[in-house]
């Protein structure tokens, strides 16, 4: 069990999912964030433990502040960037070019202009899914590979 953004998640800890990436929370000062898509059967890391490293989709880079932007290996479209901290920061691109603020705080998830706080995602399920035309969708069920990744089959 652990406890993110003011949520309590139960066997799995994914307070957030875009696009097929899966951003993972670890407790610390500041917390640390992993970003990984399904790669077949294995994981394919962007971002591990808010350090950039990129992926056959992506690029990942951090600049002199420790923001890491992420940015689509063909055509270079930006795809999110991260600002690690007390409040972890998270800006997702949109489709019409803009970008969509997340913030994630020990209270509270607030993703646009909604915050989750105060819920329990028991089970298999992941916090937050966001989608690249700014919808967001709670407590999704994970896909059963990711399950069996994180679960270490």
């Amino acid at each position: 069990m652990a406890k993110f953004g003011g949520n309590t998640f139960t066997h799995f800890s994914v307070p957030l999912v875009y696009e097929g990436r899966y951003f993972l929370l670890e407790p610390g000062e500041p917390p640390l964030l992993t970003v990984f898509v399904l790669a077949g059967s294995t994981l394919e890391f962007e971002v591990l433990k808010n350090k950039p490293v990129g992926s056959t989709a992506c690029t990942a880079e951090t600049n002199a502040t420790g923001v890491v932007t992420v940015s689509a290996r063909d055509g270079g479209k930006f795809v999110y960037k991260v600002r690690p901290g007390s409040e972890t920061s998270i800006a997702f691109g949109k489709l019409d070019g803009g970008e969509l603020p997340v913030k994630i705080t020990d209270k509270n998830i607030q993703v646009g202009g909604m915050t989750i706080e105060n819920n329990t995602f028991a089970g298999v399920m992941a916090g937050v899914v966001v989608s690249p035309n700014g919808g967001v969708a709670i407590g999704a069920r994970l896909p059963p590979e990711v399950i069996a990744v994180l679960a270490g089959r």
